[in-house]
């Protein structure tokens, strides 16, 4: 099977069977990331209700848009998970591959292919109908995983890709069936019970979201069995189970190594210390509480340089995150180290400034916002950055002449853009506290 090009992280512990974790399969779902997805796709539904198309014929055009775009949803799912991103935070940074995009349809294929196959030999025998729909049904979920794997066609409908599937998996492999095939079933059986609680225009969002939920369910699963038996299937992955932050294990082993990191400054071996910090803030790229720890050793050990280059990462996350109050602290601790330090990424400028001006520090969010429009002319949160400076200038500065140049000068640029729409009553009612001019 083809490998994937990744970096490989050795297995440091056995990964837990797929059997033995179904509760964290069936709240899968709900994690933010895959949650927001999976609303959005449902609500979308809602599109049927509002084209200009006879009912039957609207709801089926969304509904199959619809199952495409949750199709490329569950096959990236599906290729995050088998990588060993288990948790949401550990694909804040992952990006499905867009030559995947076109998954959808090539498991399409495989069902009109041996569709095909099904009714041809149907014709010759009811016998050998049966079989060869048994051994479809057999070795559908080891096709999907190969068509996730390899984004080929060609593997995907090959039987023998199957067989190597299901000989490494071994007996686990008919477990894996018989959960696919009572989950495969749970969604008709749910909306079987709460269709005669919906109605009106709320039971096709919410039928969508209940089908949709199992099959991702589905597609997680398989894609964890992808996870478990990587090395006898030649994949390698982007997380180990053992530095995973789903395996209460491995939070066990972060607490151990954070002891080992205070008892090295507590004997005053600073170096031995920064270099096991090191260590677990690269395992543990997303986790808030190693990267501060390490940064305030940084600080601590008057290591600028290296706090300085942390620093920009660190920030990154944190605004990443939304911790824009924790970012600006951040900021102001590496400008103590270098007085004119700024952010490396122009997308760090608005929620930054956006801090200082809840805390009504009225000249760290200028200095922020002063010639953003200028360093980054096309850059799309220009008109954010103004209606921020308008709105600076009027409550902190008490400047309303300089808050109206801004906003009319939004609103000659960017005319019908959302910011300019949502600043048009601020905008009215500095107007309104303009003098009357004899």
């Amino acid at each position: 099977m083809t490998e994937r090009p990744a970096v490989v992280y050795e297995d440091q512990g056995e990964i837990s069977p797929f059997w033995q974790r179904m509760p964290w399969f069936f709240r899968f779902p709900l994690q933010a990331d895959v949650l927001f997805g999976l609303l959005f796709l449902s609500l979308a539904t809602l599109v049927a209700y509002v084209l200009p198309l006879p009912t039957p014929l609207a709801i089926a055009l969304v509904v199959g848009l619809v199952w495409l775009a949750a199709l490329r949803q569950a096959f990236a799912v599906m290729e995050a998970v088998s990588q060993g991103r288990l948790a949401a935070s550990e694909r804040t940074t992952f990006r499905p591959d867009r030559e995947r995009r076109n998954l959808p349809w090539k498991l399409l294929a495989i069902f009109l292919i041996w569709g095909l196959l099904i009714s041809f030999v149907g014709r010759i025998s009811i016998t050998l109908l049966w079989l060869v729909f048994a051994f479809f049904s057999l070795g559908l979920p080891a096709s999907v995983m190969a068509l996730s794997v390899t984004n080929s066609l060609r593997q995907a409908v090959n039987p023998a890709k199957w067989l190597f599937i299901m000989q490494q998996v071994g007996k686990p492999y008919l477990v894996l069936l018989c959960f696919l095939f009572l989950l495969s079933n749970g969604a008709p059986h749910a909306t079987r019970l709460l269709a005669p609680l919906l109605g009106g225009w709320l039971i096709l969002p919410a039928l969508t979201f209940i089908v949709l939920y199992f099959n991702l369910i589905m597609f997680a699963m398989m894609g964890y069995v992808l996870y478990q038996f990587h090395q006898a299937l030649g994949l390698s992955v982007r997380i180990s189970f053992a530095r995973s932050s789903s395996n209460p294990a491995a939070r066990a082993g972060t607490d151990a190594l954070a002891d080992a990191v205070a008892a090295r400054v507590a004997d005053g071996e600073i170096d031995a210390a920064i270099d096991l910090a090191y260590e677990q803030q690269r395992q543990f790229p997303e986790d808030l509480a190693i990267q501060d720890r390490y940064h305030r050793l940084l600080l601590a050990a008057d290591r600028k340089d290296r706090a300085l280059t942390h620093g920009q990462r660190y920030l990154e996350l944190l605004l990443r995150r939304g911790r824009s109050e924790a970012g600006l602290d951040l900021l102001f601790r590496l400008r103590a180290l270098q007085a004119d330090f700024r952010p490396e990424r122009p997308e760090a400028i608005l929620p930054l400034a956006e801090a200082a001006f809840r805390r009504r520090d009225a000249p760290t969010a200028v200095e922020l916002l002063r010639g953003f429009d200028k360093r980054h002319p096309r850059h799309p949160d220009i008109p954010a950055i103004y209606y921020l400076s308008a709105r600076l200038m009027s409550e902190l500065l008490r400047q309303d002449d300089t808050a109206l140049r801004i906003l009319r000068g939004l609103r000659l640029k960017y005319p019908g853009h959302a910011v300019t729409i949502a600043a048009e009553p601020y905008l009215m009612a500095l107007e309104k506290l303009q003098p009357d001019v004899a």
